[in-house]
């Protein structure tokens, strides 16, 4: 119950209020992700899968993105199930939920994966090799500023 409160307000505050402000073109945060990055391990892999496609599906509806959306929150989804089917991440995940001092090692789990979403996201919008440098900014600025959110996320709201 609590994930499915946690997706509808990750999607409200996306499409509604994110998608909504303007920081220049530089910055688009992309809060949504906390979402993906608070499904727990023991959920079904093939449950991690429809609902990242699903909530990147919904995204790409109000966002008019053909699809990024979709496949970048796919991407992550998929990553999450491989990073955390090893060991160490079971443990971790499992620490982290266990221990809310650990503001750290999320931010160490969660970097990777948010880099992740914003260069495929940004990558797709433009699809040339020829505007990569514009892709690192953006996935730079915009990472920095989604990481911002999900932590302050993970501080006021733990699991």
């Amino acid at each position: 119950m609590k994930n499915l409160k946690l997706f509808f307000w990750a999607i409200f505050l996306q499409i509604f209020i994110l998608n909504n402000l303007q920081f220049s073109g530089h910055i688009n945060p992309y809060y949504y992700i906390i979402f993906i990055l608070s499904i727990p391990k023991k959920t079904n892999e093939s449950i991690i899968l429809i609902l990242s496609f699903l909530l990147g599906f919904v995204i790409d509806v109000f966002s008019n993105t053909h699809g990024a959306h979709a496949i970048a929150s796919l991407l992550i989804g998929y990553l999450k199930i491989l990073w955390t089917g090893n060991k160490g991440f079971v443990e971790f995940e499992d620490h982290v939920k266990s221990t809310n001092k650990s503001i750290q090692q999320f931010i160490i789990f969660s970097l990777p994966l948010i880099i992740t979403h914003h260069f495929t996201i940004f990558f797709l919008e433009r699809f040339s090799f020829q505007e990569i440098l514009p892709v690192i900014q953006l996935t730079i600025t915009s990472t920095f500023f989604t990481l911002i959110l999900v932590t302050i996320h993970r501080i006021f709201i733990p699991e």
